[in-house]
């Protein structure tokens, strides 16, 4: 019983390790060349504002009123009025900027340093074009005027469109932008961004000064991005039973409707009996960036882990997911992520002996899990923060029921990865985390060991129904494009709720690797990792120390 028990796991680890396997719905992914090496917009044009001087210039002999000299006019202001377009001041910013002209004699050449301080203050509360003036006027009771203006949309216009995507389509995406409303950058930057997320999308906004006083014009321009998610890879982070080496592709196909929509196709085969390889379409829906999802993948694997019997299982999952985005800009992301995954696992144990034949036995099972949760990224200066937290429910049915793991569940999940550079260095901290309700099938445990997890570890040693794992590592570029030295440390713990006391295994180690980057081309990790107060294996046979891992990948 404690062997099967244990190839019960070995079956569940291979079947969540697999990337594409299962159609489980995916998480989105911040598109950096997107957002940030291309700027969403360009102001080319100041708005056509027509104002007068202000009539406060003194002749070349002193007026009366005059504060200062005659080459250094002043005069006296008692209180600043802003007028034209209100402004908020939620936290008193502006009424300080404002109190440091009043009570006082204000010279003359002081009248631009307060209109730029007040027109940066409209450009940091988002206003895209603010303009904050001093109109021609009498001083009176020692009241100045400041007037403020803030440009509107005269139209917005794809004027340029060398993408595989329909005008119309994309012209949807930008009909938030309405003519006469005040422009924004949360909101011009939302449209042109959202663009962006369409597949092989590389738009841009610039703005013209437009056909009335105090409204611009908004020229979209739409060009073919070439989008690098095409690859194969190669690696030996498989398990022992299933296959260490695992050759891989994944290929998209972009706009085959010319709508925004993409076809996904990955696979994967291991050097042992496991193939694995799914199908997803995805199309944009409404015009907020919102994009629904359909995918399906299948799995099979077969393998002997002894000389009595061999293991043999399937697996397919149908899915639907999408993806909302909640605030988009060039550095921000935070995206709504919700799906459904319907899966059908059957698992089977064939005796070698033809004598023992009557014998083989098998397991089938379905799982009906929903999603929601929240993705999100952000760029600053020298970092990158990248994070999802996710709440599911599930329910799984064995037939003829009685499993321990029978029934509805809650778990919650959590990914974290933050991101600082200096210099040659950078510095990464990447963890990750399940919270469950109850014990879990092996499907939905949370699995320590691996290329991706505690790599002092075989893939799948060390799990259970609530744990993390968290990694810190160090790199230094050499001077080589692309090649760094890195350094790190990798720790994980995770309670099994199926064991009398709870009981909890902790896993740790440290490494030394090499990564080289070609972008857009080449990308390769090599990784030596040791035990720290290690435990012995448990994952397949033997106990080894220390581990070595590799993955290659080629784009095209």
């Amino acid at each position: 019983m404690k062997k099967l028990c244990f190839i019960l796991i070995i079956m569940s680890s291979l079947l969540c390790s697999l990337p594409p396997a299962f159609g489980a719905s995916p998480l989105p992914s911040f598109d950096e060349d997107a957002v940030r090496t291309y700027p969403p917009y360009m102001r080319t044009g100041t708005p056509d504002i027509e104002v007068e001087e202000p009539d406060v210039k003194p002749s070349g002999t002193p007026q009366e009123g005059n504060t200062g000299t005659a080459e250094d006019p002043a005069f006296f202001v008692k209180a600043v009025r802003l007028t034209g377009y209100e402004v908020l001041d939620e936290k008193g910013e502006l009424k300080a900027i404002l109190g440091k002209y009043s009570g006082r004699s204000v010279k003359v050449r002081e009248l631009t340093s307060l209109t730029d301080e007040i027109t940066n203050y409209c450009r940091e509360r988002g206003y895209t074009i603010p303009l904050a003036v001093v109109p021609k006027q009498e001083i009176v009771d020692g009241v100045l005027e400041v007037k403020i203006y803030v440009a509107s949309y005269d139209g917005v216009e794809i004027t340029v469109n060398s993408s595989d995507i329909y005008d119309k389509t994309l012209q949807r995406y930008v009909s938030c932008l309405k003519r006469g409303d005040v422009i924004t950058d949360r909101r011009l930057e939302t449209a042109i961004n959202n663009l962006n997320d369409l597949p092989g999308v590389q738009a841009r906004a610039i703005l013209r000064p437009g056909s009335e006083p105090g409204t611009t014009k908004i020229d979209i321009e739409v060009k073919k991005r070439k989008v690098w998610n095409n690859y194969i890879y190669a690696d030996n982070g498989g398990g022992y039973y299933s296959g260490r080496y695992r050759y891989g592709f994944n290929t998209e196909i972009n706009n085959p409707t010319r709508t925004g929509d993409k076809i996904i196709v990955s696979g994967m085969i291991t050097n042992e009996e496991t193939k694995n390889y799914s199908l997803r379409y995805e199309m944009p829906v409404g015009a907020r960036g919102t994009r629904l999802g359909f995918a399906y993948s299948k799995t099979n694997y077969e393998f002997t882990p002894n000389s009595l019997y061999d293991s043999l299982g399937e697996s397919e999952g149908l899915s639907v997911y999408g993806l909302t985005p909640l605030y988009r800009s060039k550095a921000d992301r935070l995206t709504l992520i919700y799906g459904y995954d319907h899966r059908n696992i059957t698992d089977e144990y064939r005796f070698r002996e033809e004598i023992l034949r009557p014998f083989d036995f098998g397991r089938d099972k379905t799982a009906s899990v929903w999603h929601i949760g929240l993705s999100g990224s952000r760029y600053g200066v020298n970092q990158f923060l990248q994070y999802s937290l996710v709440y599911w429910y599930g329910d799984i049915k064995t037939d003829g029921g009685g499993a321990y793991y029978d029934g509805g569940y809650h778990k919650l999940t959590a990914d974290m990865l933050k991101i600082w550079y200096w210099g040659r260095f950078n510095a990464r901290v990447r963890a990750r985390g399940q919270l469950a309700s109850r014990a879990l099938d092996g499907s939905e445990q949370f699995f320590l060991g691996g290329i991706n997890g505690v790599r002092a570890y075989a893939n799948g040693d060390g799990y259970g129904d609530s744990g993390y794992t968290a990694t810190g590592e160090i790199r230094y570029n050499v001077g080589v494009p692309g090649l760094e030295l890195a350094a790190f440390i990798d720790v994980g713990a995770a309670k099994n709720l199926a064991t009398p006391n709870n009981e909890i295994d902790h896993l740790a180690g440290w490494g030394v690797g090499l990564r080289y980057t070609k972008p857009n081309d080449w990308y390769a990790q090599f990784d030596f990792a040791r035990k720290i107060n290690g435990r012995p294996d448990r994952s397949e046979p033997g106990d080894d120390d220390f581990r070595l891992w590799f993955q290659v990948y080629k784009m095209f």
